[in-house]
């Protein structure tokens, strides 16, 4: 596990008017939070033909990233770039995470694209500003919409296979919006869910994620957005090869398809009382 970062991490943060429909109901849960890129399609386009005009160290993370600097057409904006190229941490994994996040309708993970820079293939994510998940250890201004956030986050981890989830790989917006990076150690080979959806300990305590754990310790009740829950039964094998075909191949599919159907057996078995019908209210 990588030492965790108490620092604010300065990255550029793209704020929207809109609500996120897929992953927020309205009412109450969806009061404080805003849709975070809601032009990701034109974020995409400048993060692929911006010119970049500068490019610095970030000098934290053992994948060596960079904070590139780019600028088109009088807009200037900031970047994350990772090169590294190795089996189990690969820059490919970054995009593929975006890719699926966007395809599903989550909206946590920040636009990444496939892009050279220096000479060198890698991963370009937006910058993004905001606090580090410890910053709020004493508590978080919503803690329903907080938990419902991170039950979507293990989710999507589980669905990926993420084993590199800790404090310093998310950041809270200023409008306390979770926000997923470093993903490059995702797409494992294997097909166990992790977090296992609440059954596990070390998905959805509390504690692990900035605010008071359970007297017992035991793992906070979970809610996803039922158009979430729809959108990840509705997509096909084809639209899910499609999405990573480029980033993540061969047997890595199949275990992602793998992992889908196990998450989805793990809801049914659920019930449908852990999905969130409009107005933030669980379904009976």
């Amino acid at each position: 596990m990588r030492p965790v970062n108490r620092r604010h991490r300065a990255h550029a943060f793209v704020l929207g008017g809109a609500v996120l429909s897929l992953l927020l109901a309205d009412g109450a849960r969806a009061a404080a939070q805003e849709a975070l890129w809601p032009d990701r399609e034109e974020i995409e386009l400048f993060l692929k033909k911006a010119r970049v005009t500068a490019r610095k160290k970030i000098g934290t993370g053992v994948t060596n990233p960079e904070k590139v600097t780019l600028e088109l057409d009088g807009v200037v904006r900031d970047a994350v770039f990772k090169k590294i190229d190795e089996t189990t941490d690969n820059w490919r994994n970054e995009v593929a995470a975006y890719e699926l996040d966007n395809l599903l309708g989550i909206g946590m993970v920040p636009p990444t694209v496939s892009r050279t820079v220096g000479g060198r293939q890698g991963g370009l994510q937006l910058w993004v500003t905001g606090s580090p998940m410890d910053h709020y250890a004493g508590g978080f201004p919503d803690l329903e919409s907080w938990r419902d956030q991170v039950s979507v986050m293990w989710l999507f981890d589980d669905l990926i296979a993420n084993v590199d989830r800790h404090l310093n790989n998310g950041m809270v917006s200023p409008g306390h919006r979770l926000m997923l990076i470093d993903h490059s150690r995702s797409f494992r080979d294997m097909v166990e869910l992790r977090n296992d959806l609440n059954a596990k300990f070390d998905g959805t305590n509390a504690r692990y994620f900035g605010v008071t754990s359970d007297a017992d310790r035991g793992p906070f009740p979970v809610h996803y957005p039922r158009p979430l829950i729809e959108r990840l039964r509705g997509v096909t094998d084809k639209d899910i090869k499609h999405a990573i075909d480029n980033y993540v191949w061969g047997w890595r599919q199949h275990q992602l398809l793998e992992r889908r159907k196990r998450i989805l057996e793990r809801l049914d078995a659920m019930g449908p009382g852990v999905l969130l019908d409009v107005g933030g209210r669980a379904a009976p």
